[in-house]
């Protein structure tokens, strides 16, 4: 029975494993030994994914929309029909949602066609924006839009932070990297307002207050500076604006700070003294099921900078995406301020160069996201929406209003049901493309499976349609657009299929200077110094509950990172994994919200025992939960609760959805 080498399609670490193929149907999968990442292991969800490989919720074949019905009808009837429809619209007319799970081939064609076909920069991912703040911050501060260091050296570590979120239910393997590293000797700290699993495996945990992580972090390196353990020569060598940060950090008030964050300062005064003093040091943060805030990003960004812990080799920041290509997602250029390479839409020569090699002119105007354009468009009359889970459920109504709604879909789901036009596209295991994990690594999944006639690589389907509309495309294969996309992508210039199928992953930059790759930014390689990001000084949301505190006492925070795959779609096609995490709905059928014990003392509450939140605009009644996770003042919800999202959080959401730092002021009350 064969076996054929691939990479895991959960989520952003990219694991490497085997597919075990049968008379055309995957039928098992195993570790792939030797994988310099994985290294012969995968997480629950990635030993189950032949199950989704196998599920019968496919989309096997193309289908309009008539009468309020779906009818299927073969896939070139469809296409013609979308490009009908597509001809008689604006750039300011249309968004395009694409995958984080896509190939880099087909996110790549997806931005073209918006941008070149349509003149639509109103083009963002199915996905938190962390990952893309994260780039802005990491382009700012060092010109490097990623992780600065990779995984290789992490078992010599001496110290690694871990910010937020909770690696080892999102991202579990790299998540046993840092504990491998930590039986090794190295220092671990986990700094996170809730008690995660992450944060019992680590030596020190600092719970600071909702919405204060960015003071503890400019705390932190305040305490560094005064007690003298900035290295002025590095900084001096290496930055361009330490002083405009040193005369920053002089203004911090810590004792203000020590008050809002709840944080002891000894505790502080230890992790700042093992942080400065390591040889080799670490961070890693969230990005893609539960990001950080720019503020908060920036103010570790700058933390790492003022210890020299940047460019010398001393260590690194590692941005950990949740999704499996998301970071390769933004290489491509998936966003309405980014082309592909990171490389400004605004910027006259980043545009000349690609009209140059396009052959079109194209749109110099940013665009918005597509949550922006649902809420603030009101002359948006189409989508076109790659594989997405159900989260954008929320904006049914407003996406019901729009004259045309293109989904290119491998499975079945709610979102589907809302098409007019519904093109099939493979499963990963279907179709050649590459794929890029969170520390830059570049991994080409080949073909292992045949799909259905009627079921076409995204970049065929794209590319049918772009001619239908007068652009002259004709890739053959999914390689062509590789070596397109070397040519437009720095980071990627070097890349060639041939060396990707001899390899088990390159990490970019891949070009003349790096033909084997890069592991770690360097800053004599770098060529401009590094520089701090400042960012205006304001009070932090915690400073602000204050005025709400009489009437809403309580801080709600919503969990994506334990919970997310309940809202996956993907997840939902997996058996085991899906019992293990839907182990507490057995328990709590309808959700809860933990609270601690000391509050559920005082207000006489008792475990299960309905409840009722209530925020200034909305409420919702779930069962208590009695957790040591959350601290006394606060309060936490799952993000599974899928009636909270119309019910109770619909004007809150989007703020609750941009970092696990915002916490909404309620108040609880005992129900009956």
């Amino acid at each position: 029975m064969p076996y054929y080498r691939g990479v895991c399609n959960f989520c952003g670490t990219g694991c490497g494993h085997l597919l075990q193929v049968e008379e055309g149907r995957v039928r098992g999968v195993y570790p792939l030994p030797g994988h310099p990442l994985s290294q012969g292991r995968l997480c629950v969800r990635g030993w189950h994914i032949h199950e989704l490989l196998q599920t019968e919720e496919r989309i096997t074949g193309a289908f309009i929309r008539e009468n309020g019905q779906l009818r299927q009808v073969a896939l070139n009837e469809a296409l013609a029909y979308a490009a009908k429809k597509l001809q008689k619209l604006s750039g300011e007319e249309i968004a395009f949602l694409a995958s984080p799970r896509a190939s880099n081939e087909d996110n790549y064609l997806f931005g073209k066609f918006a941008r070149a076909v349509m003149k639509s920069n109103n083009l963002s991912l199915a996905s938190d924006a962390g990952q893309e703040e994260s780039a802005r911050v990491l382009l700012e501060g060092c010109g490097w839009p990623a992780a600065t260091d990779s995984l290789s050296r992490l078992k010599q570590a001496d110290f690694i932070l871990v910010a937020g979120g909770d690696l080892t239910r999102q991202n579990p393997i790299v998540a046993s990297e840092i504990h491998r590293a930590r039986r090794a000797g190295a220092f671990v700290a986990t700094i996170s307002p809730r008690k995660t699993q992450m944060a019992r495996l680590s030596r020190l945990h600092l719970r600071p207050a909702p919405g204060t992580m960015a003071l503890v972090f400019e705390a932190l390196a305040r305490i560094i500076y005064e007690e003298k353990k900035v290295d002025l020569e590095y900084l001096n060598k290496s930055t361009e604006n330490y002083q405009d940060y040193l005369n920053y950090l002089e203004k911090i008030n810590l004792e203000e700070i020590l008050d809002l964050t709840g944080i002891a300062r000894e505790a502080l005064t230890e992790l700042a003294g093992r942080l400065s003093s390591a040889k080799l040091a670490y961070v890693f943060y969230p990005t893609g099921v539960q990001s950080l805030d720019r503020r908060t990003m920036a103010a570790l960004f700058n933390l790492m900078l003022i210890t020299g812990k940047l460019g010398q080799g001393e260590g690194g920041i590692i941005p950990v995406a949740g999704l499996s290509n998301l970071l390769g997602s933004y290489d491509m250029g998936l966003s309405p301020d980014f082309l592909p390479g990171y490389l400004r839409v605004a910027d006259e020569n980043s545009c000349q160069k690609f009209e140059e090699l396009w052959q079109t002119k194209i749109n110099r105007t940013p665009g918005k996201s597509v949550s922006a354009n649902l809420a603030e468009n009101k002359s948006l009359r189409a989508l076109m929406v790659v594989d997405h889970d159900e989260e954008i459920i929320r904006n049914v109504s407003r996406i019901k209003e729009l004259e045309l709604v293109i989904y290119f879909g491998a499975y079945q789901n709610a979102f589907a049901r809302l098409a007019n036009v519904i093109i099939p596209r493979p499963s990963y295991a279907e179709a050649d493309g590459t794929y890029t994990n969170f520390e830059r690594r570049v991994q080409l999944n080949r073909q292992k499976v045949k799909p259905l006639a009627e079921v076409q690589p995204l970049w065929k389907t794209l590319s049918w349609l772009a001619q239908a509309l007068g652009h002259n495309w004709h890739y053959e294969s999914a390689e062509q657009v590789m070596a397109e996309i070397s040519r437009v992508v720095p980071q990627y210039s070097g890349l060639t299929y041939e060396k990707l199928d001899s390899s088990l992953g390159i990490k970019w930059p891949v070009d003349e200077r790096h033909p084997e790759g890069t592991d770690c930014l360097l800053l004599k390689q770098n060529n401009a110094k590094f520089r701090f990001v400042l960012e205006e000084k304001s009070l932090s949301q915690s400073a602000l509950f204050a005025e709400k505190s009489t009437n809403f006492p309580f801080k709600l925070t919503v969990g994506r990172s334990n919970y997310f795959w309940h809202q996956n779609s993907v997840m939902k096609r997996t058996f085991i994994p899906k019992r293990e995490y839907n182990a507490l709905l057995l328990l709590y059928p309808k959700g809860f919200v933990e609270i601690s014990a000391e509050d559920a003392s005082r207000l006489n509450l008792r475990e299960k025992q309905l409840v009722r939140l209530i925020s200034e605009s909305a409420e919702i009644t779930l069962a208590a939960r009695i957790s040591p996770d959350v601290l006394p003042g606060q309060l936490y919800i799952p993000y599974f609760v899928e009636e909270m999202i119309p019910e109770f959080l619909l004007r809150q959401v989007a703020e609750l959805e941009k970092n696990e730092e915002y916490f909404l002021p309620v108040k609880l009350e005992k129900v009956g």
